[in-house]
């Protein structure tokens, strides 16, 4: 079995999912793959159809246990990442400054 690395585990699940855009925010635990994948490709989809579309193509590229080289994967699209983003302190300084622009 070929190591998995990052590059390879972005760059087949981009090509295979068409995925918009992608930004992966993914970090090995315990020896898997785990993290985020934020695309607007996932819009209009519900978790379980992001979910099925993930898993369908780790297996696709990895075979029948991709388990043992990934582990949870969530899907976003950027709005739903970014939710709650203006509460922030930064997101807050920038909306006051362009109130005062403005």
């Amino acid at each position: 079995m070929a190591k998995l690395t990052k590059k390879r585990l972005t760059s087949f699940l981009t090509e295979r999912l068409s995925l918009a855009d992608p930004d992966y925010r993914l970090e090995k635990y315990g020896g898997r793959w785990v993290g985020h994948i934020i695309s607007r490709s996932f819009k209009g989809k519900d978790d379980y159809q992001r979910q099925h579309m993930i898993w369908k193509a780790l297996q696709a590229e990895l075979g029948p246990k991709p388990n043992t080289q990934v582990g949870m994967l969530l899907a976003y699209t950027p709005e739903e990442w970014n939710l709650g983003a203006e509460d922030q302190p930064e997101a807050q300084a920038r909306t006051n400054k362009k109130k005062k622009v403005g």
